[in-house]
């Protein structure tokens, strides 16, 4: 399994769409293999956003990176419209997952638009 982590830098009146495009892109994604996908932003909402994915291995890695699907979720306006750092990836070396207590989490974090 590799985790790669990449930071990205989102305008603040891209943000929503940009995570919006990220929830989009779920299906795509684990058709071709991703296993996990986090947005995480900074506490205190200064710095650049930071992405983590997890992947079974460099080969299906390489495999989305190789593939036509990949190219059409880049090609959108949300895609260009944040600045992404290199990808850095990582080889799990130890420690755990713990799969009951992530099952427990939501599938969706509350967005500005989700409150009244």
């Amino acid at each position: 399994m590799i985790v790669c982590l990449r930071t990205v830098a989102v305008p603040p009146d891209v943000r929503q769409r940009y995570l919006d495009w990220i929830a989009a892109g779920r299906d795509v994604r684990q058709q071709h293999g991703i296993l996990s996908e986090l947005v995480l932003e900074p506490s205190g909402g200064e710095g650049d956003t930071v992405v983590i994915t997890v992947w079974p291995d460099h080969e299906t890695f390489g495999a989305w990176i190789a593939t036509p699907e990949r190219d059409r979720l880049t090609a959108s306006d949300v895609h260009q419209a944040v600045k992404y750092r290199p990808i850095t990836r990582y080889d799990v070396a130890g420690g755990y997952l713990n799969i009951p207590g992530l099952a427990d989490q939501p599938d969706h974090y509350p967005t500005e638009e989700d409150t009244p």
